[in-house]
């Protein structure tokens, strides 16, 4: 039997270990403990207290199963495992839940002043505006973990004193994510008072140093070095470059994982090869060199599983056991859970395992489904792989992100290899720049590479539909993980006509969410998170209409995470950068029917523009209405003809929705003020949503305007940390006086409102 012949065998359906039990066990009782927490510290609503019945009667009726029924003997061990997952995780879950309630009560009732700040981690960077998750002290008791935003670059480890303030998260999914996540509450830095980094440690100073040379804020290249090598992201998700892979479902190739242990462990210990060194001392030095990679990297969840998995199979193998890459998995889990419970509402942690356990479960059974379709074995491992992963991993990117990338087999297929060769060649090549005379001919054969890579995330994103929203609540959450049980209980031999037949249906279904979102889009507004600026989406069926375009290119990513293949009319309200700043990439990347601005104000658009081929324009009035499927839009202002270059020129549009029983009427302001609205409001009346003038100025709305409008809702679109201080406290405490609901880009993301029966209804989806 040859080798080829030897490899396309029929797997075996793996064996499922005890250990699975005590994890599901011990996750779900921390999941229920963790959540009745986040209730409480997000102050909103009571706790139900008495679900906490629910993990001991389960326990004591898995041990009573397990003692009693002799039907259930062969699964006595698996009963026990998980009436004691589910002790241990109420238990440790609890015990963390009563300390950061503790805490939140301690930090309520202080200045932010009064504490001390220590930098965890790599920031997140959005609008130039910089968040940290830290370690809040007083004196020198720690009181728990807030999420610090600032406009200042921090290092991983840094001391803060800050004058700012401490507030609780807002009550949705963003914030309920944090505080799962264990930052109790956020601090907004007005001022940084001192800024102690203090001596780094020795793999600080290296990562520190390395960062310097590679320069990832400089260029997108640079940036994915940094990603790849050092574990540092943040740049690379502030381009445009950071939402290429996530169109196209490569985003893991950056994350720090078992893949990246996997190769520069291959480098390692080809170097260690080369020694004297026995075999045991090569196998601890191996896992002592991949513990300080994964510490040097940020020790995320991902990193410190990888190594751990990597280090009990290395004592397996060395004590002569036999290996059991799903007991490992198992076990890491319940470590990682029992050390740090708020682990599991980590997306790095839950796609990790879920990825890990899916290629060890369905990888070997799809290489060898694809290779009774004859495709060539080295590409049936790699596509095995990514669909794997990309499937199991699926319930989770929906929920978080609501999309599912279509192109992402063939994209992890292609750029998957130019990934590893990049971070094979920079392991050892990065390093030497920190020799002066190699600093720059170090970092050519990387930027090289990098570029490749880049060069193919671009041409994959492109692609359209390459990317498709999927709605967070659609039954693909739920049928995805059903059918996966179902086939490793089922585990059928793969056959050659019903795959094909089964393929062919495939590719049928990922059509319709192209012709769906193309064709039959239900009626809907959506204010994009574009951040310190102002872009709004109006569709219905086959029509759409953007309401001016952004600042930057972030309007185009955020098209494309909406499915917007093309674009009827654009209307710019006015000629602030703000609001047009985005146009030419919009004119680049879409087809684009029309430009509408105010009268006259054609007059004064920038010459980035104008005689654009294929673009009409058009100068709209006072009572002139636009139609956009089965949305009027009215103009309201300006009354009389304008240039468009201040706020007081800013077109103002009245959407109205009603068919079938549906009805919305929506305002859009721009950045009009108080002076303005006043001329017009009594003529529109009573409406359902407000888009808020000036990003939620001061200016843009008073008591008495509200009054007139009766908005249920108000939305402000900013950027976080802007220095404006948009949305304005005044402006909040208006909309909340008045009655009505706020909601803010910053908070909540993309916000789409929705026309019903009864109303509205609203969804927020963050980019």
């Amino acid at each position: 039997m040859s080798a080829t012949e030897r490899e396309h065998v029929m797997p075996p359906r793996p064996l499922m270990p005890w250990t699975i039990a005590l994890c599901a066990g011990l996750c779900a009782s921390c999941g229920l403990v963790l959540n009745m927490a986040a209730d409480a510290l997000l102050g909103e609503r009571a706790a139900p207290v008495t679900l906490l019945m629910a993990i001991p009667v389960a326990a004591a009726g898995c041990i009573v199963l397990a003692r009693s029924c002799m039907r259930l003997v062969r699964w006595r061990r698996w009963l026990y495992a998980a009436a004691l997952g589910l002790v241990a995780g109420a238990v440790v879950s609890a015990g963390w839940a009563i300390g950061a309630l503790r805490a939140s009560r301690a930090l309520d009732n202080r200045a932010a002043s009064s504490l001390e700040f220590v930098v965890c981690g790599d920031p997140s960077i959005n609008d130039g505006a910089y968040s940290y998750t830290c370690d809040a002290y007083a004196g020198e008791k720690r009181l728990g973990q807030v999420r610090l935003s600032c406009d200042r670059e921090l290092g991983a480890g840094s001391h803060v004193r800050a004058i700012g303030r401490i507030s609780r998260f807002e009550n949705d999914a963003y914030g309920r994510s944090r505080v799962l996540r264990g930052e109790l509450r956020k601090a907004k830095v007005v001022r940084l008072v001192s800024i102690d980094e203090g001596p780094p440690g020795p793999l600080s100073w290296l990562r520190n140093e390395l960062l310097a040379v590679i320069a990832p804020a400089t260029d997108p290249a640079r940036s994915l070095i940094a990603g790849v090598v050092c574990g540092r992201s943040s740049e690379l998700r502030a381009q445009p470059a950071g939402e290429w892979f996530s169109v196209t479902g490569t985003a893991h190739l950056i994350a720090v994982s078992g893949s990246h242990l996997a190769i520069v462990g291959f480098v390692i210990e080809s170097a260690l090869q080369k020694t004297r060194l026995s075999r045991g001392l090569q196998r601890g030095l191996l896992v002592l060199a991949l513990a300080a990679y994964a510490v040097f990297t940020g020790a995320s969840p991902s990193a410190v599983r990888a190594c751990s998995m990597v280090a009990a199979s290395l004592v397996a193998n060395g004590a002569g056991r036999r290996r059991h890459g799903l007991s490992a998995l198992f076990l890491t889990m319940v470590i990682f859970v029992l050390l740090r419970p708020t682990v599991l509402f980590e997306m790095g942690f839950q796609l990790s395992c879920a990825s890990v356990f899916a290629i060890l479960c369905f990888c070997p059974y799809a290489t060898y489904a694809l290779g009774e379709l004859s495709v060539p074995p080295g590409l049936a491992s790699i596509l095995s792989v990514t669909l794997c992963s990309q499937l199991a991993t699926l319930p989770v990117t929906i929920h978080a992100f609501g999309t599912f990338s279509l192109i992402a087999p063939l994209a992890n297929a292609v750029i998957g290899p130019v990934i590893s060769m990049l971070l094979a060649v920079s392991v050892v090549l990065v390093p030497c720049s920190l020799v002066p005379l190699l600093r720059h001919g170090a970092l050519v054969v990387p930027m090289i590479v990098a570029r490749c890579a880049l060069f193919f995330e671009q041409l994959f994103a492109a692609v359209p539909g390459a990317s498709v929203s999927v709605p967070p609540d659609t039954l693909l959450v739920y049928v995805v993980p059903f059918a996966l049980a179902v086939l490793l209980v089922w585990w059928p031999r793969p056959r050659v006509r019903p795959m094909a037949v089964g393929l062919l249906c495939l590719m049928l279904a990922a059509g319709v969410p192209y012709v769906y979102w193309d064709r039959c889009v239900p009626p809907s507004v959506t204010v994009l998170d574009v951040g310190q600026a102002d872009a709004i989406l109006v569709r219905q069926g086959s029509a759409v209409a953007l309401v001016d375009c952004g600042l930057d290119d972030r309007v185009v990513s955020a098209l494309v995470r909406n499915n917007v293949h093309h674009i009827d009319a654009v209307f710019v309200t006015h000629w602030d950068e703000d609001h047009w700043g985005g146009l030419p990439d919009v004119l680049d990347q879409f087809s684009v029917g029309s430009i509408a601005v105010a009268a006259d104000a054609l007059d004064g658009a920038p010459s980035e523009v104008l005689n654009r081929p294929g673009v009409t324009y058009r100068q709209v009035a006072r009572g002139d209405t636009v139609d956009i499927g089965a949305f009027r839009a009215r103009v309201m202002w300006p009354f009389d003809t304008v240039d468009g270059e201040g706020n007081e020129d800013s077109l103002v549009l009245l959407l109205s929705y009603a068919r079938e029983g549906k009805s919305l009427r929506m305002l859009l302001t721009g950045d009009a003020e108080l002076d303005q609205e006043r001329e017009f409001v009594q003529e529109v009346g009573d409406i359902d949503v407000l888009k808020l003038g000036h990003h939620g100025s001061k200016v843009s709305v008073d008591t008495e305007l509200l009054e007139t409008l009766k908005p249920e809702l108000s939305i402000a679109s900013a950027g976080e940390g802007n220095r404006y201080g948009h949305p304005s406290d005044a402006c909040i405490d208006a909309v909340r006086v008045a009655g009505g609901a706020f909601a803010c880009t910053i908070e909540q993301g993309d916000i789409t409102v929705s026309p019903t029966a009864t109303g509205f209804a609203m969804r927020c989806q963050r980019p």
